[in-house]
């Protein structure tokens, strides 16, 4: 691979943005990206490609999402079920190749993507993305923004709008003119392009998805969104059930089912939203964390071998087995408040993604 002499590795903060740049190559450079893209990929990369590894990253926070422009060379990103749980992060995220091409691994099927082409992903699901080097610019939207609460682009998830089609053009020119413009916004333009980008990315779902035979998502999207609130509010109740969610929001069971249907299904998603919060009291616990059995009844399994078979098969690891490396990593972060966006590094740029608001 030949050196791009764009790329180059340190860390500053400038204002309202976050920089990832400097003048290294290799191993010190490959921890610094490690950590910047924590909130979303476990990175790999070939042994041989350690020495000559640099990348390059412009984060800008819009209050209601954040676009970045990053560059690197050859990697593979991993976003596992573990990682899912584990960051709590559930936005959902379009990247725009400007240069250099990918493979998308989503459910065991393989998507390419290539200059130009516009991929959507849900940050609530897992993926892997192999990469040569490459350019592109990624923008992260919180699911409360888009009309439909992101229900489309969860149905959508690790599809690709064709750079070469009339459409995914249109989506293309409007994420790169995003990328040209977001340095200059005041911050109730930023708000206001991040909105627009929902509203564009929600139609390109559609696209691929279809429109459905029922009700439109957008009258549907403000009864979902409070849903999956109450649900993630309530998760470790014992009366959380479809009963209790039909007679809390005045519907029926066919009608939440509906609403469900794009998500796999309301008691599907109960039961992994059970398990992610299980995993991260797991990952997020020391020596002193509660014993696997009680977190096993907390989250509703009637017994430690039964929440052990269905971690197991969500996770492809075992409540011991996460528990025991938090143990041996130490007291993993905690939630920490509202950052200070003037102010910082890329320590706190989990909590920019976390605190992005709709």
């Amino acid at each position: 691979m030949a050196r791009h002499p764009s790329f180059e590795p340190e860390m500053t903060l400038r204002g309202p943005n976050l920089s990832l740049e400097g003048s290294t190559f290799g191993p010190r450079k490959i921890s610094a990206w490690r950590e910047a893209v924590a909130p979303f990929w476990d990175v790999e990369i070939r042994k041989e490609d350690t020495p000559d590894f640099r990348g390059r990253s412009e984060v800008y926070h819009l209050g209601n999402a954040i676009i970045g422009l990053t560059a690197a060379s050859e990697l593979r990103n991993e976003r596992s079920r573990g990682l899912v749980a584990r960051m709590g992060v559930d936005h959902v995220a379009a990247q725009l190749r400007m240069d250099g091409r990918a493979t998308i691994r989503v459910a065991g099927e393989e998507v390419p993507i290539g200059p130009g082409d516009v991929a959507l992903l849900d940050l609530a699901q897992p993926l892997s993305l192999d990469s040569t080097d490459y350019r592109a610019i990624t923008v992260i939207i919180p699911r409360g923004l888009f009309p439909e609460g992101g229900a489309r682009l969860g149905e959508a998830h690790g599809t690709v709008l064709r750079g070469s089609d009339p459409f995914g053009a249109l989506v293309s020119d409007h994420l790169r003119s995003l990328g040209r413009n977001v340095p200059h916004f005041s911050p109730a333009e930023a708000r206001v392009a991040a909105q627009a980008t929902a509203c564009l990315l929600s139609a390109a779902a559609r696209t691929i998805t279809g429109t459905g035979p029922t009700e439109r998502l957008s009258e549907r999207a403000p009864v979902l969104l409070a849903i999956r609130s109450h649900i993630d509010a309530e998760i470790g109740s014992a009366d959380l059930s479809v009963e209790q969610i039909c007679r809390r929001f005045g519907v029926s069971r066919s009608a939440l089912y509906r609403l469900f249907a794009p998500l796999g299904g309301v008691v599907e998603y109960i039961r992994r939203r059970r398990l992610a919060r299980a995993y991260r009291d797991l990952a997020e616990g020391s020596g002193h964390a509660a014993r696997v059995s009680e977190i096993a009844y907390r989250y509703g399994y009637g017994s430690p071998a039964s929440f052990t078979t269905a971690f197991r098969a969500e996770f492809d690891a075992s409540p011991a087995d996460v528990k025991a490396a938090a143990r041996a990593e130490g007291a993993s972060p905690e939630r920490r408040p509202p950052p200070n966006r003037t102010a910082g590094g890329w320590d706190g740029f989990y909590d920019w993604v976390l605190t992005l608001d709709a």
